[in-house]
């Protein structure tokens, strides 16, 4: 299998607070690979640092000294533009734009600086995030901001997946959900994950998601990640 990230020594501070005397430690040293088409869950602590480690994976952080390599390359060589454009990113809270929800999704097209897409590229992948059945038709000429939670989250989810990204990462997808509604956006994120040949990294606080979904699960504690592939015993630590 092809490694999509290689993370290489790497060590990230979060900057000092008026409470300490300086920069806290959130990674010491980590070093772990995950392959194309895994499913990778980050779980630990409450404060262990499990978004700022997912923030990394698209440069929404950077390490403070150490490699991550994207594709085979180090990811601080890619145009911030270009790495987005294949990395999706599905918030934590719902994010909803002024307007209905077609034009919600239309807005990535809008903003690339990459590639300037046409009328008809943008109507056929709207045609497509449509038919991936996340929401009913009938909703997408609503207003966003009139969206339950659970439907202002799959907006977030097809957003993010407009522009055919390679990566998925998902911050605690569905801390705001009850638990049937978790189970559905879970099941729909598997799905997407398999059709679309996507690597999905998620944060979750909750075992019985890591349990579920995880191929591998980067453990992070105290500064240090821990990788255990789903059928082995033991892990590696990094």
């Amino acid at each position: 299998m092809k490694a999509i990230y290689q993370f290489k020594s790497v060590e990230y501070s979060a900057p000092p607070r008026e409470s300490t005397d300086g920069p806290t430690d959130i990674l010491k040293n980590a070093s772990f690979e995950i392959n194309e088409g895994d499913f990778a869950v980050i779980t630990g602590p409450s404060g262990a640092g499990k978004t700022t480690l997912l923030r990394l994976f698209n440069r929404l952080a950077d390490p403070v000294s150490g490699t991550i390599l994207f594709d085979g390359r180090d990811i601080t060589t890619y145009q911030v533009v270009e790495l987005r454009r294949r990395i999706g990113w599905v918030p934590q809270v719902p994010v909803r734009f002024p307007g209905t929800l077609e034009q919600n999704l239309k807005l990535p097209f809008t903003l690339s600086k990459v590639h300037k897409y046409t009328k008809d590229e943008v109507s056929q992948s709207i045609k497509d995030l449509k038919e991936l059945n996340l929401l009913p038709e009938n909703l997408f000429e609503r207003k966003a901001d009139d969206l339950s939670v659970g439907e202002a989250q799959r907006l977030n989810l097809l957003r993010a997946l407009a522009l055919k990204p390679d990566v998925l990462l998902l911050d605690e997808p569905t801390s705001a959900l009850d638990p049937d509604s978790a189970d559905h956006l879970l099941q729909q994120i598997e799905l997407i994950k398999k059709t679309r040949n996507l690597t999905a990294i998620m944060v979750s606080h909750r075992p019985e998601e890591v349990k579920r979904v995880g191929q591998v699960v980067l453990r992070i504690n105290d500064g240090q990640v821990k990788i255990e592939k789903i059928g082995e015993k033991e892990g590696m630590d990094g």
